[in-house]
């Protein structure tokens, strides 16, 4: 029978959950330093983890104009997680967001899809990073919750390709933000960003790749994969 399920939710909750135990910690080491990692964040991400889990194995493209809604779903989802009632009180920031999103003429959604677009045949590290590094450049693609974002739709991308999601660990969260402080002070266009974004997005697909672990994905299907 055929698993309705690709992620291991329970290893991605023990590992958000350890982040937010040392987060006080961590935070020292940070070159800005961030909110709280707290019980709603850790429940909408993790929510946010099962929604791409579902895309997948649904067949969803993100990357498909006529599926693109997924991506402000996702965003959603981090911000609001899927309590009704949570989203009736966001439903104005929800729709100034899904405005922005595909309205504007500079960091919008029709500039991510043309630069994923032209680098289809790069490999599922490189996509990724580039995918995380253009939501988080000026203007962010997302008014608010664009590294939890991006996270998501990193491991969609990965996922998408048979590789094991990208999730925050106390492992890799100094290694995470510090770069992301960078980029998201850097402009999507321009001489800075023609010069230093290709190192940026370099950098981060060997930090995805090396960060790589498939105790995040369920033993099941990870031998299908095999």
């Amino acid at each position: 029978m055929k698993s309705c399920r690709i992620l291991d939710l329970d290893a991605i909750r023990n590992s958000l959950e350890e982040v937010q135990a040392q987060f006080e910690l961590l935070n020292t080491q940070l070159d800005e330093q961030r909110d709280p990692l707290d019980d709603v964040v850790c429940s909408n991400m993790l929510q946010g983890y099962a929604l791409i889990d579902r895309l997948i194995v649904e067949g969803v493209d993100l990357f498909d104009l006529q599926q693109i809604d997924w991506m402000i779903e996702i965003n959603t989802t981090v911000l609001c997680g899927a309590d009704p009632e949570q989203r009736k009180e966001f439903s104005q920031h929800i729709a100034i967001t899904s405005s922005r999103f595909f309205d504007s003429h500079e960091g919008g959604v029709r500039g991510l899809l043309e630069w994923y677009n032209l680098h289809r045949n790069k490999s599922a590290w490189k996509r990724a990073a580039g995918v995380f590094v253009y939501i988080l450049s000026k203007p962010q693609l997302f008014i608010e919750g664009n590294h939890r974002s991006a996270s998501l739709i990193v491991s969609f991308l990965l996922m998408r390709d048979g590789l094991p999601p990208f999730v925050l660990s106390t492992d890799n969260v100094v290694a995470f933000f510090n770069p992301a402080s960078v980029v998201r002070r850097m402009p999507k266009n321009g001489l800075v960003a023609l010069f230093q974004l290709p190192k940026i997005k370099k950098k981060y697909a060997a930090f995805l790749e090396e960060q790589s672990s498939s105790e995040f994905l369920l033993k099941d299907s990870v031998a299908k994969k095999m």
